[in-house]
């Protein structure tokens, strides 16, 4: 099943908020959103993606998968990520940290996208990591065709750092950093379902690359197989 991005001269509301607190534990996904549009922004492209609430502190990335595998009518439980993932202390290679501790620290932390391309095409989808970084046609040109991408965001802006790992792999953290579902865009922004508060939002286009930059754009296309 290919989807094909609806385009629309009009955006839909959603309010803006970077803040987190105490992510909510329950949840469902819901059907298939309809975009709701108003009278700002033109252009753009917007794909239909349903909303879901992440069961766990920092189940943020596969609460995202759960969510871009749900625009095409298909529901995964973001526990069977778990194992499929795995974990170490570098997260381009599994999850770091606690999935249940606070959120917002690099100790109990999150997972990157490589290690996510595995789970998902056992579960019949593809995907393709990439790094933006400063540019955004990756993401739109994904989105004109019809494909969510997954972006991790840095909502409290560029505090990065980077460890080692006993080989002497690199790798880059950051603090507050968050991950959503890039669903559209348009002239005025980005649309995101957000799984933090099971519903939708909206960033300008500043906002959005000021965030997404802290991580060099790091993203994650997936369709199906």
């Amino acid at each position: 099943m290919f989807r094909v991005a609806r385009r629309f001269g009009r955006r839909p509301f959603m309010a803006f908020g970077a803040a987190m607190a105490l992510l909510p534990l329950s949840g469902a996904l819901s059907p298939r959103a309809q975009v709701r549009a108003s009278d700002e922004g033109t252009g753009g492209s917007f794909i239909d993606v349903p909303t879901y609430v992440q069961q766990r502190n920092l189940s943020c990335e596969y609460a995202s998968a759960v969510i871009a595998m749900g625009a095409f009518g298909t529901w995964v439980s973001e526990w069977s990520f778990d194992e499929m993932v795995g974990w170490s202390a570098n997260p381009h290679w599994g999850f770091r940290g606690d999935i249940n501790g606070q959120w917002g620290n690099t100790t109990d932390y999150g997972v990157y996208p490589e290690p996510l391309v595995a789970p998902l095409a056992q579960f019949g989808f593809w995907s393709e990591a990439f790094y933006g970084q400063g540019e955004n046609w990756r993401l739109t040109s994904s989105l004109d065709n019809g494909v969510p991408v997954i972006v991790w965001l840095g909502l409290w802006g560029d505090q990065s750092f980077y460890e080692y790992t006993e080989d002497g792999t690199p790798y880059k953290l950051t603090p507050g950093y968050h991950v959503v579902v890039a669903y559209g865009y348009d002239d005025w922004g980005v649309y995101v379902s957000d799984p933090a508060i099971g519903d939708y939002r909206s960033y300008a286009w500043g906002d959005f690359m000021w965030m997404w930059n802290v991580l060099d754009g790091m993203s994650l296309a997936v369709g199906p197989a």
